[in-house]
């Protein structure tokens, strides 16, 4: 079906339920999202992509009975979408653009202050409630939910090959790198909920994906990228009693084992949906559409625990990155010797290249997210994904930029590196430096416990400002342990929110990824993944550091070393000592540790 021929099938159905449930649905919403509000969404809840042929990773889709259809997506995919979006029913949206309406401004636009809506239940996230409220700000503090008029989805019928409910295998993570028995985190989280919550009739439902496979000890390759599994976990206070939902005909023998143990039982996924409708429900984070749209929260310890790493799973972060920092050097040796010899190597290639040397390493499962292979203008472009279209020939000259990672069976890697294929601009070089002067800043900074990612963001940006640049994502994310790469709570970044509000504490990780985006011409972005130790005390408190958990070299091809202070070529030379001495045992090719000595020599300071 052509992009034209799924919007008429919608507005088909949109017709064929006017007046069932209270009324005419009148706009159909399909935001990006599934029950577990999930990063990266399994291709049977992708509608949004299906409906509009956009597949960038955020999105807004609205279509009404009246003809009209538009997309909102934020800055990062407004080129994507603009390509995607030509010559279709969708408007494109920008969000975030000065003059753009909301969704819930637009849908009172075109179809009224006393309009219904629809939405697919599983679906139904804050971005649908938000229109709802603004349709009926009243919505809030009555029980009934007249305004969304249908929870069916629309999807069932008119996706006439919609893929089924992933059900991978369900396996126990390896307990050498898990800290902590299952039973021992149960009854940690029994404690804090009888200890915060004062009915003694509530039932707590944990949908985070992350949060059961990081209590269960156990893993799996549901969603992509992430080794998580579908499933609810259920506590009943009444009962004492924790209770799994997920697909339990591919869980492993092992695993059950290892839910028994812990006294959990496990039931049918599709079990699940009758308890989440029973009104002493909480819910850890929605399920909005399966429940009321007063749905009842209550405050989870879960991902605040997961975030500051036990001292194995510590020790897992360090092995992981051992084995990818091994894969990146000698991808990064390929590749210098593939720019040498003229050899023709496109984005995709380097993709599928990296994955293969990652593919050697022990313990590799999986990339941890798309890779990022951006050459030239593509690199502006900042969750570029390259396809057989947009596929780029790299030339030798100018900047490749390298976003990647690997899901490894002790931990979850994540690293950027921006390298020199060849002769650079001036301004290439410039913009570099600069960002790599607010990459090395945030990484050597010293700073109380409790100290929030918005007061650290300024690290990473003060030079680039200086020189009138800055970037629009986040400076750094919380990186799983073997669990999802973009991990909260905490964050760095300049804006306010929740996530940039919470105080670091030891053992959290957090990336260090600043970037400049010339659009048009290149991007620069260089990261790591840090994590925070101990630093000292003092009579002004204790205090923090950062431990660099990423081995592999910068480019020192792609830097104006002018710019650079003595403190920092010392931060450069340090690093890169470390880098040298911790691979180059691991490496077992003469032309491997050849190259990385030459990447790692010391720089001369008056260079």
């Amino acid at each position: 079906m052509t992009i034209s021929q799924r919007v008429e099938a919608l507005g088909q159905w949109l017709a064929s339920h006017a007046g069932a449930e209270g009324g005419a649905v009148e706009a159909y919403i399909v935001p990006t999202a599934d029950p577990h509000n999930d990063e990266y969404i399994p291709v049977r809840w992708q509608c949004r992509q299906w409906l509009t042929g956009f597949d960038g990773s955020a999105g807004l889709a609205v279509v009404t009975t009246r003809g009209t259809a538009a997309l909102w997506t934020d800055s990062r995919y407004w080129l994507q979408a603009e390509e995607q979006l030509k010559d279709s029913e969708f408007q494109l949206m920008r969000e975030g653009a000065e003059g753009v309406a909301s969704p819930e401004d637009w849908v009172l636009k075109h179809v009224g202050c006393d309009a219904k809506i629809g939405a697919p239940a599983e679906l139904i996230n804050e971005a649908v409630l938000q229109i709802a409220y603004a349709i009926d700000e009243e919505l809030m503090f009555r029980p009934d939910d007249a305004v969304i008029v249908t929870r069916a989805d629309a999807f069932d019928t008119i996706w006439t090959d919609r893929p089924a409910l992933p059900a991978a295998p369900i396996v126990p993570q390896d307990a050498r790198y898990t800290g902590c028995d299952v039973k021992t985190k149960l009854e940690r989280l029994e404690k804090e909920l009888t200890r915060s919550n004062s009915c003694e009739d509530d039932m707590f439902v944990f949908n985070d994906l992350s949060d059961i496979a990081w209590l269960l000890n156990l893993r799996g390759a549901d969603i992509a990228y992430n080794p998580v599994f579908l499933g609810y976990l259920v506590y009943d206070r009444c009962l004492h009693h924790f209770s799994l939902f997920t697909h339990d005909d591919t869980m492993t023998p092992e695993a059950i084992a290892q839910l028994r143990e812990a006294d959990v039982t496990i039931s049918p996924y599709a079990d699940v949906v009758p308890l989440l409708r029973m009104p002493q429900m909480r819910f850890s984070n929605g399920p909005f559409g399966l429940t009321s749209i007063n749905y009842r929260t209550f405050e989870n310890p879960v991902p605040r625990w997961r975030a500051q790493k036990d001292e194995a799973e510590m020790e897992g972060f360090r092995q992981a990155m051992l084995n990818d920092g091994v894969a990146m050097v000698r991808f990064l040796r390929w590749l210098d010797e593939q720019m040498q010899a003229g050899a023709t190597v496109t984005e995709m290639d380097i993709d599928r290249q990296l994955t293969a040397f990652r593919a050697e390493q022990p313990g590799f499962e999986q990339p941890s997210f798309a890779t990022i292979a951006a050459y030239g203008a593509h690199g502006a472009i900042v969750h570029y994904e390259a396809d057989e279209k947009s596929n780029a020939t790299l030339q030798p000259h100018g900047l490749l930029l390298l976003d990647s990672g690997g899901q490894y069976a002790s931990g979850t890697t994540d690293i950027t590196r921006t390298i020199a294929l060849g002769p650079l601009t001036d301004e290439e070089r410039h913009v570099n430096t600069l960002v790599m002067k607010g990459h090395l800043r945030l990484a050597s900074l010293h700073f109380p416990v409790g100290t929030k990612g918005l007061q650290l963001d300024l690290a990473a940006r003060i030079d680039m400002w200086a020189a009138g640049y800055d970037f629009g994502h986040g400076t750094g994310h919380g990186v799983g342990a073997h669990l999802c790469v973009h991990e909260g709570p905490q964050q760095i970044r300049k804006d306010e929110r929740s996530a940039t509000l919470i105080g670091f504490r030891s053992g959290m990780t957090i990336t260090d990824e600043p970037g400049i985006y010339v659009t048009g011409k290149f991007g620069v972005r260089i990261e790591n993944t840090l994590l925070c130790v101990p630093d000292r005390t003092t009579d002004y408190g204790s205090f923090l550091r950062f431990e660099v958990l990423t081995l592999c070299p910068y480019d020192l091809r792609a830097l104006d070393l002018s710019l650079l202070s003595p403190r920092e070529i010392e931060q450069i030379n340090t690093y890169h000592r470390h880098v040298r001495e911790t691979l180059l045992p691991h490496l077992t090719s003469e032309a491997d540790q050849r190259w990385l000595a030459y990447a790692t020599s010391a720089i001369e300071e008056e260079s």
